[in-house]
């Protein structure tokens, strides 16, 4: 009896702690931000007539994340059949844990919360499709970085070749570890650090060539999705680009924030604004319109799941209270 207690007091603990955490982030950012009012002002101006193109990132927004639970529940059915509702719950739950932790690793832990089944082994089954997402997220946005150097920044013919070079190498180096996981996950296991974590390794073994191939496929539908998202909110704020030209320039942005190393949601927000700046430069004339333009995607993509993600863990138990 006593156990339970500490439990259900554990639990409330928790989601008190996630909350204010969650207030935390939305405060520093939408309340303490000087660029946010800015960004606002400049939202209103242009929403009247525009609507529908802010309507449509919306509905992308809930497409990109519905791939994202069927790759998941894809995964973690190998290992427990689960519900579309607890896929839907903890990929926004992901969401909402992510936005206090670097490069979004929280988003591991807060997943498997949704769960009933084994969590540390769901954990390498979230990790092997967030290993798909990096792959994808790498091979696509270096491409789009290598095409804005050779097109936009016109570099010089030997280091044009170099960058050629180096790319070819790290998509066949990205690739050939993805799909070959199992083996270097293997050589990795025999570090101290983690040698309690290669008893879950066998949980590899359970994704075939195939599986993954699945899992990279869903990867790069959600990459897309991101682009075209971010194309028609440059459009929404009068930003006029060709499209091929745009989804050039946002792959280059995207993989600039996804190498940044601590991607935090209270610490980051101000450097996707410099990187989206530094590639979108050339084309407006307005820097206003790259702020408002990545608060917008930030605030449709990040903070409304993450609220949604706050409110469905009231039904979550961290731990057991029966």
């Amino acid at each position: 009896m006593k156990k339970i207690f500490q439990n259900k007091l554990l639990n409330a603990l928790i989601k008190l702690v996630i909350f204010g955490g969650l207030l935390m982030v939305l405060y520093k950012q939408l309340f303490s931000n000087e660029k946010m009012d800015v960004a606002i002002t400049h939202f209103w101006i242009n929403f009247h007539g525009n609507f529908y193109l802010l309507f449509t990132v919306i509905l992308l927004m809930l497409l990109n994340w519905s791939i994202e639970a069927i790759k998941w529940k894809y995964l973690i059915d190998r290992l427990h059949p689960i519900s579309w509702l607890e896929a839907i719950e903890g990929i926004l739950f992901g969401v909402t844990f992510s936005m206090f932790t670097p490069s979004r690793i929280g988003e591991f832990g807060g997943r498997v919360f949704a769960l009933n089944t084994e969590r540390k082994e769901a954990i390498v089954s979230t990790i092997i499709g967030s290993l798909a997402q990096i792959v994808v997220n790498l091979s696509i946005g270096a491409f789009g970085l290598l095409l804005y150097v050779l097109l936009i920044d016109k570099t010089d013919t030997y280091f044009a070749a170099a960058f050629i070079f180096i790319y070819i190498l790290m998509v066949i180096a990205v690739h050939f570890c993805y799909y070959n996981i199992d083996v270097v996950s293997t050589k990795f296991s025999h570090f101290p650090l983690l040698d309690k974590a290669a008893r879950y390794l066998h949980i590899i073994d359970l994704y075939s060539t195939k599986d993954l191939l699945k899992l990279e496929v869903y990867s790069i539908l959600r990459y897309i999705i991101y682009c075209v998202q971010f194309v028609l909110l440059l459009s929404f704020f009068g930003i006029q680009i060709p499209f091929l030209t745009a989804m050039m320039v946002v792959a280059a942005i995207f993989f600039v924030q996804t190498i940044n190393p601590i991607n935090i949601a209270l610490v980051d927000f101000g450097f996707r604004n410099n990187v989206a700046a530094f590639f979108l430069i050339p084309f407006v004339q307005n820097p206003i319109t790259i702020i408002a333009t990545t608060v917008t995607l930030w605030f449709i993509n990040l903070i409304i799941p993450a609220i949604i993600g706050g409110i469905s863990a009231l039904r979550f138990k961290f731990f057991s209270e029966e």
